[in-house]
């Protein structure tokens, strides 16, 4: 009888070896109480750069004038509103009217319509 046992049991033994094992729970380690993170919604976000509503002002020497299309070129000072350093470059005015007394030479203050539209001059003047 004691053979009997004793393959009994090898053969409980080798069935519960052979048994797939249930997994083993997860241990974590214990988690510091920290304060509540505040919602993304609620955190004050950086705010970007404003682009300058306009007009901006500036001065400059007419280089070149197409009035008849509303066109001059001026070689003006640097407006860092838009980050421009002073160059030559040209410009639309939004009435073709204005340009009608200035001739090339003349130095002149203008106003550009907005750092949106910095290639768009809304006046212009005789210095």
């Amino acid at each position: 009888m004691q053979k009997i046992t004793l393959i009994t049991t090898l053969s409980v033994l080798a069935l519960a070896a052979c048994s797939p094992q249930a997994p083993e729970p997860a241990v974590s380690a214990p988690v510091a109480e920290t304060p509540a993170a505040p919602a993304m919604a609620d955190m004050p976000m950086a705010a970007e750069p404003q682009a300058a509503a306009g007009p901006i002002t500036s001065m400059g020497k007419i280089t070149a004038i197409d009035a008849a299309v509303g066109t001059v070129t001026l070689d003006h000072q640097a407006i860092p509103e838009v980050k421009w350093d002073a160059m030559s470059m040209g410009f639309t005015t939004t009435d073709p009217a204005m340009l009608k007394d200035l001739k090339v030479g003349d130095m002149v203050v203008f106003d550009l319509v907005s750092a949106a539209e910095p290639s768009k001059i809304s006046r212009i003047a005789k210095q």
